[in-house]
């Protein structure tokens, strides 16, 4: 062998060792996944376990965007404007918390993964925050609120510190444009599916656990009750998560030492990201904004108990079968444009409810039903995120997985705290009165408006930041090959 040959052979083994020892001390993998594993179809197993966390989410956290406002108002006694206001206090504190957590999870990779061990050791702290957060303790208002704040403030750093992980794995399953979009169909159908189990037991169970002899009057111990149980079926879902979905998308170790400053200018500065999250805003505002007041409509117009069960899970049931049916659209119309015809068809529903008879319940039932089927953007709008973290390491060279996903789960969250908040607010504002048996008819009219008008105007301003996303199909192709042929050169020099 010749000198130059032997020298050259010698430092390569020597940055073969010093790489590997490098590696193993920080805990990543010694290498970044080439095409043929990142593209590698996911099996349908994983894709239910990864859709379970979504319901186990539905389970808690959507428990409280449901019920918690009426809890605090109709149980604990705060007044509707108190609850707007401690809810968007919590969202300015997840605004601090979220983006710190996102970095810390990217840069502290161990043996199971940077997500994974989140959904290990953080979900049952979330199950026991869930339980306090439906309790209330003995004083005035002013004690009963320091409370709930508190309460409340810790159910949403332990649901980021735990749905923050799970949403950002999604991001590292696999780079197949087609299987990001079918994994989160299989998330958002767990999400549906999630709601209907939750909306037909919730309202039963917080009835039956009341303990109250009319069957129509809930209490305190009811939905701390509820709560428990919903928290002990969640926490093995999550569990299944950690066991059953890997990471194959590892970023390069010396990205893991990027400085926080250069990641959040990434992050801030990704365009198609920060589009993806103001969608997001405004289709979960309107959505979290209908399920946290729609049980008003159900109560004080319908005077329905009976069918809140069915009335609150129907939208869940239909959205599961539009997201089954219609998301696949997305292949041949394109995600944009299929993300803009959800939006029209979920509007349309609840703009012509606002106009009928809350008596007519015919016209009710299937009205609900039409706006849920119409609801099945949501997988096609959360496969734009790796899509979009993808574009930025492109343009940058830095991957910043937890960040960016910390970003869109931030606007998640602040969309379920401002749809609550406005629902509340406007309630206060229209005159509601709580456990009124009639409310007048400025009351009655403010509960319709909120519950259909306002997530209608939501749904049809989200339409905007999908027709300015910049990514297309033959776009994010020439980033995929690009991206993948980086990684091929890099690994061919180590």
């Amino acid at each position: 062998m010749r000198p130059a040959v032997a020298r050259h052979n010698v430092v390569l083994s020597e940055k073969r060792t010093l790489k590997m020892a490098e590696q193993q001390l920080t805990g990543a993998r010694v290498t970044a996944p080439l095409a043929a594993t990142v593209d590698k179809k996911l099996s349908f197993g994983t894709k239910l376990s990864y859709g379970l966390g979504d319901f186990a989410s539905q389970l808690m956290w959507t428990l409280a965007s449901s019920y918690l406002v009426l809890f605090y108002t109709d149980n604990v006694g705060l007044a509707a404007a108190s609850v707007g206001v401690l809810m968007l206090v919590a969202r300015v504190a997840d605004a601090v918390f979220d983006p710190m957590l996102g970095a810390f999870a990217e840069r502290h990779p161990t043996k199971y993964g940077r997500f994974r061990p989140w959904l290990l050791f953080g979900a049952p702290i979330l199950a026991v925050s869930v339980i306090l957060t439906f309790m209330t303790v003995p004083g005035g208002h002013t004690v009963k609120f320091v409370w709930a704040l508190v309460t409340y403030l810790l159910m949403g750093f332990l649901y980021s510190a735990v749905n923050l992980p799970y949403g950002a794995l999604s991001t590292v399953m696999t780079r197949d444009a087609q299987e990001r979009v079918s994994l989160n169909s299989f998330r958002m159908i767990g999400t549906n599916l999630g709601a209907v189990a939750l909306s037909a037991l919730t309202m039963p169970l917080i009835l039956r656990f009341s303990g109250v002899g009319d069957g129509k009057t809930t209490t305190v111990g009811g939905f701390t009750i509820t709560a428990a149980i919903m928290a002990v079926i969640a926490v093995p879902m999550f569990w299944t998560v950690f066991a059953k979905c890997k990471e194959v998308i590892q970023p390069d170790i010396q990205q893991t030492k990027v400085p926080l400053k250069t990641t959040l200018k990434v992050v801030l500065g990704n365009k198609p990201l920060m589009l993806v999250a103001a969608a997001l805003f405004f289709i979960l505002t309107g959505l979290f904004g209908r399920l946290a007041v729609a049980v008003y409509y159900y109560i004080y117009l319908m005077h329905r108990f009976d069918l809140i069960a069915l009335l609150m899970m129907l939208p869940s049931i239909a959205g599961a079968i539009g997201i089954a049916v219609f998301a696949p659209l997305a292949k041949l119309l394109g995600k944009k444009r299929t993300v803009t015809i959800s939006m029209i068809v979920t509007a349309v529903p609840t703009i012509i409810l606002f106009f009928v008879n809350p008596s007519n319940v015919t016209m009710v039932i299937v009205l609900t039903a039409l706006y849920g089927l119409g609801n099945f953007a949501a997988p096609i709008i959360m496969s734009m995120v790796p899509d979009s973290i993808d574009h930025a390491e492109d343009l940058t060279g830095v991957r910043s997985d937890g960040t960016a996903y910390a970003a869109v789960s931030l606007a998640t969250k602040i969309a379920a705290a401002v749809g609550a908040a406005l629902g509340a607010i406007l309630l206060g504002a229209f005159g509601y009165v709580a456990n009124a048996h009639e409310q007048t008819a400025q009351a009655a009219m403010g509960i319709n408006f909120t519950v259909n008008i306002v997530p209608a105007v939501l749904s049809l301003l989200a339409i905007v930041p999908v027709l300015l996303y910049p990514i297309t199909e033959k776009s994010y192709a020439g980033i995929r090959e690009r991206l993948e042929a980086r990684r091929s050169a890099a690994q061919a020099e180590v």
